[in-house]
């Protein structure tokens, strides 16, 4: 196995590279613009077709979640996680091109709601190659 070092906003991987990128509760440490620009890193690096999966804290689905998710505010800073707990995540997937946004599933956690996001990057259209 090998272990590479680099910032989610700037891979050092070539365009196209992998068919898949995966994100573990990692989006809730990023203030918006590296939210996105992480986004559109994988983008840049998955290969026409590939998928990117995310699983983060999400938009709380009801009262008790939303105070269970205050522990996780305090802890990681209101402007981090303040996009996550908004649900605005599909937003920003989609908002750099993927398509097939959507949630997977979501999980009740003595924290929070874990959400599991999905995007697809298209494959080019005939003559866009």
């Amino acid at each position: 196995m090998v272990f590479d070092e680099g910032f989610s906003t700037d891979l050092p991987y070539e365009n196209s590279s992998f068919d898949r990128v995966l994100s573990s509760l990692f989006f809730h440490h990023l203030l918006r613009d590296d939210k996105i620009a992480t986004v559109r890193e994988a983008f840049r690096v998955l290969k026409p077709g590939g998928y990117v999966y995310i699983a983060d804290w999400g938009k709380p689905r009801n009262v008790v979640m939303r105070i269970l998710s205050y522990q996780i505010r305090v802890l990681d800073g209101f402007d981090r996680t303040r996009d996550n707990i908004e649900g605005r995540l599909p937003e920003y997937i989609a908002g750099e091109a993927f398509v097939d946004v959507g949630v997977l599933r979501e999980f009740r956690t003595v924290f929070g709601t874990i959400t599991l996001y999905i995007g697809r990057k298209p494959l080019p259209v005939s003559g866009d190659d």
